[in-house]
């Protein structure tokens, strides 16, 4: 199945030390593009005219639960993956608290939609507890790792999985053994272990 980044909404800002070596951010810097996130109505019909069965990276390297985007638009990005029921939608964001507010009273997730949230170091486990307050199919990913994880809790949790920091100026080294702690928990727990991730490159390439 085709991977795509479906940049309805482009920029962003840094929002924890995760972001720190972000492919988005640095590509924005190189071409002196203004950062500040940005919605692209023009992207929104994309999924429906494209009808060979995809998965959608929705605002890839961007957040769609940006403070910045209005409801309005993340409601027009619902209606049409819920149109677009043919593809597989992944929707990222650091801001769970928006993500999972919203929710509750705005929005419908389906099947064919997957609310992830990203934890880099054990300071953010708790995202994972506002992830479990919205009612939808559940990834946790532990992306870009910055430092041990620890123990988590995964109930509730469809598919996780691990990736090291291997872009930016400065990535962070991690060690093998934070890694295998985690994909033993996930396997332990009952959770699918998810080996795939977008590469940094393609982050970078798909901006706008």
């Amino acid at each position: 199945m085709e991977i795509i980044n479906w940049q309805v909404v482009s920029g962003c800002e840094r929002l924890t030390p995760g972001c720190d070596n972000c492919p988005t951010y640095w590509n924005h810097k190189k071409l002196g593009l203004d950062y500040h996130p940005t919605q692209h109505a023009e992207y929104l019909g994309d999924p429906v005219n494209n009808k060979t069965p995809s998965l959608y990276i929705v605002a890839g390297g961007s957040d769609l639960f940006h403070e910045a985007v209005r409801l309005e638009f993340i409601r027009e990005v619902f209606e049409v993956m819920t149109i677009a029921n043919w593809h597989q939608f992944e929707i990222g964001s650091k801001r769970i608290e928006r993500m999972a507010a919203l929710s509750s009273r705005h929005l419908t997730w389906h099947d064919n939609m997957l609310a992830v949230v990203a934890v880099e170091s054990a300071e953010y486990r708790w995202r994972i507890d506002e992830l479990r307050k919205i009612e939808a199919r559940r990834m946790v990913s532990f992306c870009p790792m910055t430092a041990q994880i620890g123990e988590v809790n995964l109930q509730g949790i469809e598919v996780a999985g691990t990736a090291v920091e291997d872009y930016g100026p400065k990535p962070r080294p991690i060690k093998d053994e934070w890694i295998e702690e985690l994909h033993n928990q996930i396997i332990e727990q009952g959770v699918r272990l998810s080996t795939a991730r977008w590469q940094a490159k393609e982050i970078e390439n798909a901006t706008v």
